[in-house]
């Protein structure tokens, strides 16, 4: 019996080896930036060492080699996109979106074109150099209009149905090869949502988080998070979006408005501890895949850093 089930598996065995040849896989990046344009810009309220087109910026100077090389020597259909939390601030700022997307999927298997197109050869007529430097530059229009505006940044109503297919790529089988996606969105957002429906769960407004630590010190309890399961008018309703299981949320540049001018803090606890016990508990009620909180960055290196382990890990 043994010999008859050693013979099976020498037999199994490179048929198997084939099988597991033809069953092959390719992950692909696409990264999505989605900005809170609300007054978090405004430098003169809430300074801050990094500006989001920095940040953009240097994400995009690491698409090549970095990230178009990461597990991968050929076919990259990556896309590096800006969406928009709130879509009618399109119109209201004239954006022209159609520079807001670097999307290599075009290429298809012409790898010569996208060689030539990352490396500015052969006389291309559009060049991954100019359409980062495209990007940007409309970017930082619409960017500075908002600093001095203020419009609010709705992301419940964005997480619930304004993250659809155009942001969750699906994966793709062409021919023997399946081309899956990581959807990786960066939210740049100070962590405080001051638009749309206040009071009723949908918003994390910085009365909202004072009257939290007035009632957790007044409670005794010593942990926030039993305290939030205990409370729940103070958690941020989940969201029932589907897409969110396939999507990795890292968030950026959350600003602590408790802590003063030198950085040190006011109150305890702090802003910062207080949203990440809500933001975490929202993201996980909401089913987010994967998720992240950050803390505004002390300059670019730092925060570019913080996405590049996120990709990676």
């Amino acid at each position: 019996m043994k010999k008859l089930l050693v013979i099976g598996l020498l037999i199994l065995s490179p048929l198997l080896k084939v099988f597991a040849q033809k069953q092959k896989q390719i992950i692909h990046y696409n990264v999505v930036f989605a900005p809170d344009l609300s007054n978090r810009l405004n430098q003169k309220l809430y300074p801050k060492a990094v500006n989001d087109a920095e940040i953009i910026d240097g994400i995009l100077e690491k698409v090549w080699p970095d990230l178009l090389k990461l597990k991968r020597i050929d076919g990259q259909q990556d896309v590096y996109r800006v969406d928009f939390i709130n879509k009618g601030l399109i119109g209201l700022y004239k954006i022209n979106t159609n520079t807001l997307t670097i999307d290599f999927r075009r290429f298809g298997s012409r790898q010569i074109d996208r060689i030539n197109y990352i490396l500015s050869r052969n006389h291309v007529s559009r060049t991954f150099a100019e359409d980062r430097r495209t990007l940007i530059n409309e970017y930082r229009k619409f960017n500075t209009r908002a600093a001095i505006s203020n419009n609010g940044a709705d992301i419940w109503t964005y997480f619930q149905s304004g993250i659809d297919s155009r942001i969750v790529l699906p994966d793709a089988a062409i021919g023997k090869v399946t081309h899956k996606f990581r959807n990786i969105m960066i939210l740049l957002t100070d962590g405080y949502i001051e638009a749309g429906i206040y009071n009723k769960g949908y918003d994390l407004s910085a009365a909202k988080v004072a009257g939290f630590r007035t009632a957790f010190l007044k409670s005794k309890e010593s942990s926030m998070e039993v305290f939030l399961n205990m409370n729940p008018k103070f958690k941020i309703n989940p969201t029932t979006n589907p897409f969110l299981k396939d999507l990795d949320v890292i968030v950026l540049e959350m600003y602590d408005r408790s802590l003063s001018k030198t950085g040190a803090a006011t109150k305890h606890p702090t802003d910062m501890e207080i949203m990440n016990v809500i933001w975490t508990d929202w993201f996980k009620s909401s089913g987010v895949k994967r998720f992240e909180l950050k803390s505004t960055a002390s300059n670019t290196t730092e925060a570019v850093q913080y996405i590049m382990d996120f990709i990676k890990r």
